[in-house]
């Protein structure tokens, strides 16, 4: 089980860092564009392609991560008004909700991916790319964030960092 549990993390945290060098690449794609246009040749047609590619797998690639560090914007205006017990009984509806949210995203998106991958679509731009690469990250992504909401909740820790003293309670 140790295995599967550090092969688990490996692949949350590769995703992560393959994530950020996305970011970086795509910031040196958008500048080198910029400094090519800028001296009057024209930048890749690619740039622009693999920019709105980036654009879908980078928030991809970090979200389960982003789960794991409890990264998340919240607001704690309802939360804060509650009593204890209301407030962890909360929190556990809360990781609920979106482990169920995330498995259906990951199952549609599965889905998604499988029909792409049998119709052989593509992605037709500066080139030609198979549909089903660029969506096979979704029921990776959202099916990783709902084991993530999953292990929050079967350990009894709030979604949130700053509200993990209110989970205790």
């Amino acid at each position: 089980m140790r295995v599967v549990g550090k092969a688990y993390d490996a692949v949350l945290y590769g995703m992560a860092v393959f994530g950020g060098v996305l970011m970086v690449t795509m910031m040196a794609m958008i500048t080198a564009d910029v400094v090519l246009r800028n001296l009057g040749t024209q930048g890749s047609a690619h740039f622009f392609t693999f920019t709105e590619y980036f654009l879908l797998l980078i928030p991809l690639f970090g979200a389960p991560w982003l789960v794991r560090e409890k990264g998340h914007i919240y607001i704690e205006v309802l939360t804060s008004t509650l009593p204890a017990p209301a407030r962890r009984a909360l929190m556990h509806a809360v990781l609920v909700v979106c482990a169920l949210v995330c498995a259906v995203l990951a199952w549609y998106g599965g889905d998604i991916t499988l029909q792409n991958f049998l119709q052989n679509e593509k992605d037709v731009r500066s080139f030609d790319m198979p549909r089903w690469i660029l969506m096979a990250v979704m029921p990776l992504s959202f099916g990783m964030m709902a084991l993530e909401f999953l292990r929050l909740l079967l350990r009894g820790e709030s979604p949130y960092a700053a509200a993990d003293d209110v989970a205790r309670e």
